[in-house]
């Protein structure tokens, strides 16, 4: 028996087809870590390709869960969860299927944000977590602690800072997060890259979950109802509604479609 919380045969999911499908959610503050100083994000993700077709402008990644969809003086930029091409040749050194949750000044540019590299693997589930609390963010990949980023503030412990692009990159790079009007989106963050493969049980919590919360959510789908301010199950198998089982702020299925778990 399988000692996660993973997708098992006949488990309905949300397939997105890597082209132009996505779920979008409109805008609660309580989706922003400007709201309480604190953020936490969970999803079951399967990406069915390792090199996905639609990636943003001039970069080999697609944002593939987020919010933000300008950029510039009147910008409305927060979050993201991004994951890189295997065939990276743009970075150097390259960032063969990484997986990032990062923080943004409203304006975008540069965000700060922790990472997981390792293998992935084509059509198998991972439980990704990404959690903002008041100076860092921290990243979690199967129920485990992968490392953490101060985006303001000083390093703490094992948590590097990130600097400024040259010619500054003495300085540290501060991120102060800022609530906006741009929707949630699954599958994209600003319609500028999709993903392709499956999603499913997309969660926030206005509030950090602590290693053993994360553990049993990947381990045993214990999802904490304290702080709880969105759940996305997607697992209706009919209609073009994802439903919002904690606070009823349903989102809409475009081009995606219902998938069963072979």
């Amino acid at each position: 028996m399988s000692n996660n919380s993973s997708p098992r045969p006949g488990d309905v999911y949300l397939n997105f087809n890597g082209r132009n499908a996505y779920v979008e959610i409109p805008s609660l503050t309580d989706y922003s870590v400007s709201t309480t100083g604190k953020l936490t994000i969970a999803a079951w993700m399967r990406p069915d390709t390792l090199n996905f077709p639609h990636v943003e402008t001039g970069s080999d990644y697609i944002h593939w869960l987020g919010k933000g969809e300008k950029s510039g003086a009147a910008g409305n930029q927060e979050w993201t969860f991004r994951m890189y091409n295997r065939h990276d040749p743009l970075d150097s050194p390259p960032r063969p299927n990484r997986i990032s949750f990062y923080l943004f000044n409203p304006q975008g540019g540069l965000g700060v944000g922790s990472y997981v590299q390792g293998p992935i693997h084509k059509g198998q589930w991972i439980h990704v977590v990404g959690v903002a609390d008041p100076s860092r963010t921290l990243f979690y990949k199967n129920g485990q602690f992968i490392r953490c980023d101060p985006y303001r503030g000083p390093a703490q412990g094992p948590c590097p800072i990130h600097h400024q692009a040259p010619p500054n990159d003495n300085i540290q790079l501060v991120i102060d997060p800022q609530a906006g009007r741009a929707p949630l989106r699954l599958g994209t963050k600003d319609l500028g890259s999709f993903f392709e493969g499956g999603l499913t049980r997309v969660r926030l919590w206005n509030r950090v979950l602590d290693p053993s919360e994360v553990s049993g959510l990947y381990t045993a789908d214990a999802a904490p109802q304290v702080g709880l301010v969105a759940e996305f199950l997607m697992n209706s198998d009919t209609g073009t509604t994802a439903f919002d089982t904690a606070q009823g702020n349903d989102g809409d299925i475009v081009n995606a479609t219902w998938a069963t778990q072979a």
